[in-house]
């Protein structure tokens, strides 16, 4: 038996996207204690440091952390499976990209931005191994069903679009 055949790269990211899916869940599972007590901590803005006004912000709420925590699950889930990894990946790498810049902005320990990075670059190993699916979907997200409609038709419906848009501006400025 040839060993490169069973070791290949669909096991190898295959076994990356269970480890991933599992600290993944593990964090999202967590979201729900989290925060809990930095709303407690009294402390002025003026002598909190940037982590220090990170953990408040989050630990104000708790429906916040909670929201995020479902989708980090909910991301952790479709991983796991062939089929619905890349849509695992698209949920996941918002959070996971947000969560990166608040780790460098808010001087979050190093440790957790260490995660977020490598947790992101098994989703971007996932976008790259499914390049050629993500190809056809903007294919098919880009292409006109009606292939009878001119541009002449097309460009006047857009310029009514934005016309209409530019009143809705209007309206909604007045009045809100």
């Amino acid at each position: 038996m040839n060993l490169k055949k069973i070791f290949t790269l669909d096991i190898l990211e295959t076994a990356l996207r269970i480890w991933t899916a599992f600290y993944i869940f593990v964090y999202g599972m967590s979201k729900s204690t989290q925060f809990d007590g930095s709303k407690s901590v009294d402390i002025s803005i003026r002598d909190a440091t940037e982590s220090d006004m990170m953990w408040a912000f989050f630990g104000t709420t708790k429906e916040y952390p909670l929201i995020i925590g479902a989708l980090q699950i909910i991301g952790a889930f479709l991983l796991l499976f062939r089929k619905t990894k890349l849509i695992g990946a698209v949920l996941l790498t918002p959070i996971f990209l947000n969560i990166i810049l608040i780790d460098i902005f808010y001087k979050i320990h190093p440790g957790a931005l260490r995660n977020a990075i490598i947790f992101q670059s098994v989703l971007i190993l996932i976008f790259i191994n499914q390049r050629k699916r993500i190809k056809e979907i903007f294919k098919i997200m880009t292409l006109s069903n009606d292939k009878t409609i001119s541009f002449g038709i097309s460009l006047i419906k857009f310029l009514i679009s934005v016309i209409l848009a530019f009143l809705m501006f209007l309206i909604f400025n007045k009045y809100m």
